[in-house]
């Protein structure tokens, strides 16, 4: 047991191995317990070995002790080995690991250590615009603009370079002062690149100068050749000036033969790199918003005191687009930024295409195909974009509202990605089915199967499929006004568009339409005057998770008539009955071909008869439809009936039509407002509107 009561002895025992060894091996077999103070003896000791080029290795370590080091994070920190041979066998390699050289330049002493088990770097070329994030650049310098704007003309351009989570930016001009920025995650970071070089992997080479006379970088580095110990030459350096007064860190590449160009990050203070901590970690504490203080440009003429260089060498230069994803749409030409995001969203991919698929109201949709690094095909995906809120309130509502609740098969979201106010989501379509199962939306079965079928198949997504939000209603209060009010959510200029369409100022009381006597309620002057003074107007209703935007292409089947859900982000808890009444409107407004005026009076004649008057949840329609394609309206009639009988059940058998009736009309009165939709629809959707707000009057 290694408590706190045999830890002073262990310490001692360790302190005079450590004082006399460079690598230790301890073996945990026999030890079951692990105090803090334990703990602390084994981070002094690791951190003594670190700074005299040596280790701290553990071994034998039971599952239990493990699962100590794995929660306090400490399992990086320390070389965990299996047994005591193994770690052994490592601490031979470590020992043939460096070579050590002394060297001088201009009467400076130099020493480098060189790593000999390290292959050489890949240095890519940025030939091409693109926006790309901090972590594909990694260590990088060029010619761009920090990606802080949706198009490039509107950002600072000049020289950047990059530091794996900092980019420093020194304009062009002298109208904007140098910046940086930084970030916790250099896969948020974005920068536009014109040309750049950039380098990944571990430095080969650490170069360390003690004297305390300046020394020209460009100097330096010129002398930094080792033949025999590294066939490969210098392409890039970051070199840490250790100058007490004026510390920097610098990003250079060797750029058009001889020449050294990159930039410098000016730093508060400087620390001391910690024995164990890589060069990447070093750098990432030295680079913090504390710490910096500005940005400059730097080059081969640069003077350093005491300076401490990585080097990176390339023997070959391939270009950025051999690595990044390809990303391409036989259809159309992408942008920059949906380009960007769909990077993001498959990391997994080295080729990625688009296809567009039905043109949503407010975000883009596209069926994916993509393909692994060794050119396999991985399972389909879509990929939607849109408002960076939207997309964030989809990804968070299905995590929190569908995924608990309703069997949605694996229509699952896989990742998000944000830029600007864009964002963009990955959406998993591979159900039960498998990935030959095709995919459809309610909408096709709704165009091809007569009613007597579709009836089932409607039963089957509402009070089965989706019974854990509909079939669990809670009495609350609710403000229907406000809920419901749409002008609040995709319409804020309703009002003006149907003033435009249909000729409805919303100043007048009533409207006429030209094949008609008849004077109609407007319902626009309703919804600017009345829902503002009724929206803070309680009533005690059934409320349940209800999906907000509920449409026939937001419902997809596969070929087993499983059922997929998407677009989630408008679901939450609301009235019960919402979703039903959205479809409502769909049935009754949008789903007749009406072309003609007498198709629209005829129409017209039916809803009359439905929506005039007193209403309730149990109103059935008064007469049978009389015009053109009968079997269509009798359609759209028995599955409006369908909504009207679940949402009765699910408000408890209670009648009471008002809620109902603000939830119609948030899909009713924005008809107008829609590309598809024909201008008898519009008139359609104003009148059935109209008598909607007569009953709320």
């Amino acid at each position: 047991r290694l408590d706190t009561v045999h830890a002073s002895v262990f310490d001692k025992t360790v302190a005079e191995k450590a004082g006399k060894e460079a690598f230790l091996v301890i073996d945990f077999s026999s030890c079951h317990y692990l105090s803090s103070s334990g703990i602390r003896v084994l981070l002094r000791t690791s951190r003594e070995l670190g700074s005299k080029g040596g280790k701290l290795l553990l071994t034998g370590l039971s599952p239990d002790l493990l699962q100590i080091f794995q929660i306090a994070g400490l399992d990086p920190v320390f070389s965990i080995f299996r047994g005591v041979q193994e770690a052994v066998n490592h601490i031979a390699l470590l020992d043939k690991k460096f070579i050590y050289r002394k060297f001088v330049v201009n009467k400076t002493a130099c020493e480098a250590e060189i790593i000999t088990d390290n292959s050489a770097n890949d240095l890519c070329l940025w030939n091409e615009p693109v926006l790309t994030g901090y972590d594909a650049l990694q260590i990088a310098t060029g010619w761009g603009a920090i990606g802080e704007t949706l198009f490039k003309k509107d950002a600072t351009q000049g020289r950047f370079f990059t530091l794996y989570h900092c980019t420093g930016l020194v304009p062009d001009g002298a109208g904007n002062a140098p910046d940086f920025r930084k970030v916790s995650d250099p896969s948020q970071g974005s920068v536009f690149v014109d040309s750049a070089y950039s380098v990944k992997g571990r430095p080969r080479v650490r170069i360390t100068v003690n004297s305390p006379d300046s020394i020209i970088l460009g100097d330096l580095l010129q002398a930094c050749q080792f033949p025999g110990d590294i066939n490969a030459p210098l392409c890039a350096a970051v070199c840490l000036d250790r100058d007490p007064e004026k510390p920097s860190l610098s990003v250079l590449f060797l750029e058009d033969g001889p020449c050294w160009h990159g930039g410098s990050f000016l730093l508060h203070h400087m620390t001391q790199k910690q024995p164990g901590e890589t060069m990447e970690q070093y750098v990432r504490n030295l680079l913090s918003w504390e710490n910096v203080e500005g940005v400059r440009k730097a080059d081969g003429k640069t003077s350093v005191t005491k300076p401490v260089c990585w080097l990176f060498f390339a023997d070959s230069r391939t270009e950025a687009s051999g690595f990044l994803t390809q990303v391409l749409s036989q259809e159309e030409s992408l942008s920059r930024e949906m380009v960007y995001l769909t990077r993001r969203l498959y990391t997994d991919s080295r080729r990625v295409e688009l296809q567009r698929l039905h043109g949503g109201y407010s975000a883009s949709t596209f069926r994916v195909r993509s393909y692994d690094h060794q050119g396999r095909i991985l399972r389909p995906t879509v990929l939607k974009t849109g408002d960076r809120a939207m997309i964030q309130r989809e990804a968070e509502r299905c995590k929190q509202y569908a995924m608990p609740y309703i069997l949605n098969n694996s229509a699952m979201i896989l990742g998000t990605a944000y830029y600007c106010g864009i964002g963009a989501l990955r959406y998993n379509f591979v159900g039960i089915g498998g990935e030959g199962a095709g995919l459809k939306w309610l909408t096709h079965y709704f165009n091809q199967w007569p009613v007597r079928e579709l009836e089932p198949l409607f039963d089957k997504i509402f009070l089965r499929i989706l019974k854990p939000w509909y079939g669990q209603p809670v009495r609350e209060l609710i403000y229907p006004y406000a809920d419901h009010d749409p002008t609040m959510t995709f319409f804020p200029d309703l009002v003006e568009r149907a003033g435009e369409t249909l000729g409805i100022p919303a100043d007048r009381h009533t409207f006429q339409l030209s094949m008609s006597d008849r004077q109609f309620m407007n319902p626009y002057r309703f919804l600017k005057e009345e829902y503002p003074k009724r929206r803070t107007h309680p009533v005690e209703y059934y409320t349940s998770v209800c999906h907000g935007d509920l449409n026939m292409q937001n419902i997809l089947l596969d070929n087993e008539m499983n059922v997929y859900l998407i677009d989630f982000s408008e679901t939450r808890p609301r009235s019960v009955i919402s979703d039903f009444a959205r479809m409502e409107a769909i049935f009754m407004t949008e789903s007749y071909p009406m072309e003609n005026r007498d198709d629209f009076l005829q129409v017209l004649d039916l809803v009359i008869g439905f929506y005039e008057g007193p209403c309730s949840l149990d109103k059935k329609f008064p007469t049978t439809f009389s015009g053109r394609f009968p079997e269509l309206m009798q359609r759209n009639m028995a599955l409006t009936m369908k909504m009207r009988e679940y949402a009765l059940a699910s408000a408890g058998d209670d009648p009471t039509f008002m809620p109902y009736a603000l939830a119609l009309l948030e899909w009713v009165l924005p008809i107008v407002s829609y590309r598809s939709a024909s201008v008898w629809q519009k008139r359609l959707s104003a009148c059935i509107a109209s008598f909607l707000c007569q009953g709320l009057a």
